[in-house]
């Protein structure tokens, strides 16, 4: 695999203001670690024939890791993918990574579909889905307020953080506001559970040297305890077993084309010419 997962404890950054990342260096990291979630909304990509395959297969497979990276959002955030579509594009599939990426598309759409079919009272609070640090920056040079940024340290499939940020990206304004210099690592989920799950918000994120701004919808604050528990981000029931389930049909797939044919392999050599 060319991924690994992230622990989402400390962290420090050393950037250089060539890269124009902060425009300013890091100085520490305040850890706190907390669970919140939300919903997102889609960016469709094409998957729409057999025809169009190959070309999402040899992105998921590039040799560039930004350009698999961002076919695989593309995936995770296209809401309109069905789970036929993923069958084919797995069924296709070559090599381990593509097969890894893929599965990781399919458990997030399972997750997000169980989901949204349970929890989707419009007065529940809103989440987002990752754990965080607060990472305290300095002032800028034209003597400025200090601020702070939240760095996204893991992501929860099932939810939109998982399909529109990566460990690593830096939230430095939410919803047109600046994170302020003094936040503590418990301010954040307050300000997200104080939203109305399906309310849209923006995100203002540093992601590889790049400002970009994220739209999403927060999702359904009560769904983290259900799908995740309150000290784990392993899948309760009945989410555990209902992704169970899917991987091992998906893999079947494979394994499946991959069995030699009984009636082929048994014949009889035919006699010497």
């Amino acid at each position: 695999m060319r991924e690994c997962d992230r622990n989402h404890l400390a962290c420090r950054f050393m950037l250089s203001h060539s890269q124009r990342l902060w425009a300013f260096g890091v100085v520490c990291v305040v850890v706190y670690v907390s669970l919140f979630l939300f919903t997102g909304v889609s960016a469709q990509v094409v998957v729409d024939d057999e025809n169009d395959d190959a070309g999402v297969l040899a992105q998921l497979d590039d040799d560039e890791y930004f350009v698999r990276q961002a076919a695989t959002r593309r995936l995770l955030t296209d809401e309109t993918l069905t789970q036929e579509d993923l069958d084919r594009l797995f069924l296709a599939s070559e090599s381990l990574e593509q097969r890894h990426r893929l599965l990781r598309v399919a458990r997030h759409h399972l997750l997000r579909r169980m989901i949204a079919q349970r929890f989707n009272g419009p007065a529940d609070p809103g989440s987002m889905g990752l754990s965080h640090v607060v990472v305290h920056l300095p002032a800028d040079e034209d003597g400025g307020e200090p601020r702070a940024g939240v760095m996204a340290a893991l992501t929860l499939p099932g939810f939109p953080a998982y399909a529109l940020l990566e460990p690593g990206d830096v939230i430095i304004e939410f919803d047109g506001q600046p994170i302020p210099g003094k936040m503590l690592g418990a301010a954040f989920p307050n300000m997200i559970r104080s939203r109305q799950a399906g309310q849209d918000i923006w995100l203002t994120v540093f992601r590889n040297g790049e400002t970009e701004r994220i739209r999403f919808r927060l999702g359904n604050g009560l769904a983290l305890s259900e799908v995740y528990g309150t000290k784990s981000v392993a899948l309760n029931e009945p989410y555990r077993q209902a992704w169970q389930t899917q991987r091992a049909r998906m893999e079947g797939l494979v394994n499946d084309r991959e069995e030699p044919d009984a009636d082929a392999t048994d014949s009889p050599a035919a006699p010497p010419q």
